[in-house]
């Protein structure tokens, strides 16, 4: 994925921040990419975003102009900005995909969507796209062949050309469910909270033990998330999961489309990539002859490394101005099994 041109527009202007344009966005949904660096005026927020953008995967070019929910945004900024003054928002984050995905995600020490979309197909040629002078559609094709041999592998260049990017699977990563983690065994999460980054690009802190109405609340699914687990009597173990998407969106399909509970279960092993999980729901099954249903994850990671937390005091006044910047983002994985994005 390429952005060509876009604007994040001040509330109410004509001018705004331009968003990040020209270099391939492979870093992942939700995750920044390429971005600006900004004097230190603090400009106002924006009320709406404009892109052009380009999908390698699919060789079509893509246009959106949307609304910005403005009053929601501005609620967020004042909010995280009066709970962590030193740790406010600093980035509006903008995520194109395959298909003319668009997300705007708020950047800080939490990540928060505040808008999803759908752009429309352009008819463009390279030369308008690009700014370049090509002398014939030959040219233009190894252009576009060379930046995307250069942000990939000779592998993922062979599955791009096989396959075709799934359309559609971004707006399944917001699908909302009801799920909690549990620990098997009495092997506990030992911390009151851990970080978890969201299928639908967002990011922030959770409880290891939900409370029922926490549980009982409409989530999107977990990608990725950290605890450390009481494994022996004497001997606890931080873990940090990589879930596959594909494998679990489908797990919660089947076990939780239909508003059912769903138990993601942690049974914590040592060596660490041995971690069993497996998901569940509150169904009983229909009769004693009929075994209740388990589906074990199996794309899944899970390794070792440290992290580490900041606190802050709270502010007095709450402000509608804040220092910010426009970056850009593009999904990783966006067909199963293959990383990089194009």
């Amino acid at each position: 994925m390429v952005v060509i041109n876009g604007t994040f527009f001040y509330k109410g202007q004509t001018v705004g921040d331009l968003i990040p344009s020209g270099g391939t966005l492979r870093q992942g949904w939700g995750e920044q990419s390429s971005a600006y660096v900004k004097g230190p005026e603090i400009p106002p927020l924006p009320d709406r975003v404009a892109v052009t953008f380009y999908s390698y995967a699919e060789n079509k070019y893509y246009k959106a102009e949307f609304a910005l929910p403005y009053e929601d945004i501005l609620a967020k900024f004042q909010l995280q900005s009066k709970q962590e003054p030193e740790l406010p928002y600093r980035a509006f984050l903008l995520g194109i995909a395959p298909g003319g995905a668009v997300s705007v995600w708020l950047k800080g020490p939490i990540t928060t969507e505040v808008y999803f979309g759908q752009a429309e197909e352009i008819q463009l040629t390279p030369t308008q796209a690009f700014k370049l002078p090509f002398k014939d559609k030959a040219d233009s094709d190894d252009y576009v062949g060379q930046a995307l041999a250069e942000a990939v592998t000779p592998e993922q260049l062979a599955h791009i050309k096989a396959h075709v990017a799934p359309i559609g699977t971004w707006a399944r990563y917001r699908n909302l469910y009801k799920w909690v983690p549990v620990y098997k065994d009495g092997k506990i999460a030992i911390k009151p909270q851990m970080p978890v980054d969201f299928l639908n690009g967002e990011s922030h802190w959770v409880p290891t033990h939900f409370s029922d109405e926490l549980f009982d609340t409409p989530k999107p699914l977990p990608s990725h998330l950290e605890f450390r687990a009481q494994v022996t009597k004497d001997e606890s173990k931080f873990y940090i999961i990589d879930f596959e998407p594909i494998e679990q969106m489908e797990a919660f399909e089947k076990l939780g489309a239909n508003g059912e509970k769903v138990y993601i279960e942690f049974d914590a092993q040592v060596p660490r990539q041995n971690m069993k999980i497996r998901i569940y729901n509150d169904t009983k099954p229909k009769d004693e002859k009929t075994p209740k249903e388990f589906i074990e994850l199996k794309k899944l990671f899970s390794f070792l490394c440290s992290c580490g937390a900041a606190t802050t005091n709270k502010p007095t006044e709450p402000v509608t101005h804040f220092k910010w910047c426009s970056v850009a983002t593009a999904p990783r994985d966006y067909y199963v099994g293959l990383v990089g994005q194009f």
